[in-house]
């Protein structure tokens, strides 16, 4: 744990609109944490529920309700959040998502841990009801890693999740705050991290956040990354990197049935990497499929 005379605070950014039904519990997870010196930002893009009402019961001089004049897309309010934040690490959380009770303490401790690193992800699974594990972020359920994260991301080994974000505040005097990945991508490419890999964040699926229509979104946004990026990790991780996206998008299209976009992934895919046999296999599987009833 973080030592006695390490006790920062921590500025928790919570986005929220009509989400009045699931946002108690959230709080409710933020109270419970065993690290206590935080402040909660709940900044609300004019929920037309009673959001307002039951945030201003709480009675937690640590908890401030701001609403904006319009709502506006989700980084742009967090945002907001940090620019009215005080302390000196920042943290986000998603209004349906939970947190385990030992999040903040343990990654504050890992900052002690590890002085140099400017920011700390945690694992966590998905959930559709409460205590039931889904799909885990990492296989690894235990265990800490420092490294140039960076490269991980390009190999798939972190799990770019905003909620199990914290960062060191001062990291904005270098970087700016974007969209949420690419926001991480940025922090592992000026700054050391840390991943704590025990499952700390419980992210809540619904139907709002599966769509197959967000999921092509966050596909395209991804492979953007992947080619803005690869010039700053070696050049086999970053070719192997997109051609992995871009297979793994074509069977995604497949299973939607959109064959002719997952033809083009796959071709993509062959661009990245033209001795491999899969793209052209995987060319020749969605054709077929396109005369199968």
């Amino acid at each position: 744990m973080a030592s006695s005379n390490f006790n920062p605070l921590i500025s928790i950014v919570l986005p929220t609109y009509n989400r009045a039904g699931l946002i108690m519990e959230t709080i409710k997870s933020v109270q419970q944490q065993t690290y206590f010196n935080w402040e909660l930002l709940v900044i609300d893009e004019g929920s037309l529920d009673n959001t307002e009402e039951l945030v201003k019961q709480i009675n937690d001089e640590r908890i401030f309700f701001l609403t904006l004049t319009e709502r506006i897309n989700v980084t742009a309010t967090r945002n907001e959040g940090v620019s009215k934040s005080r302390g000196d690490f920042i943290a986000f959380i998603d209004s349906d998502d939970l947190w385990d009770s030992t999040k903040l303490e343990k990654q504050i401790a890992a900052f002690d841990q590890y002085p140099d690193a400017g920011f700390c992800l945690t694992g966590g699974y998905n959930f559709k009801k409460q205590g039931e594990p889904l799909v885990y972020f990492y296989k690894q359920r235990e265990g800490i890693r420092h490294d140039n994260l960076l490269i991980a991301f390009y190999r798939s080994e972190m799990a770019a999740l905003t909620p199990t974000l914290i960062f060191r505040k001062k990291c904005l005097e270098i970087i700016s705050f974007t969209t949420h990945v690419e926001f991480i991508m940025l922090l592992a490419s000026h700054f050391t991290g840390i991943i704590l890999y025990e499952p700390l964040l419980f992210r809540r699926l619904h139907d709002s956040n599966i769509s197959s229509e967000q999921w092509e979104d966050r596909e395209k946004e991804g492979i953007r990354l992947l080619l803005k990026y690869k010039k700053l990790v070696p050049g086999e991780v970053g070719r192997n990197a997109i051609f992995n996206a871009y297979i793994n998008a074509g069977e995604k299209h497949l299973l939607y049935k959109r064959n002719w976009k997952a033809i083009h992934r796959f071709f993509n895919a062959w661009l990245y990497n033209p001795f491999s046999l899969v793209p052209i296999k995987k060319i020749t599987k969605a054709i077929l499929y396109l005369f199968i009833k």
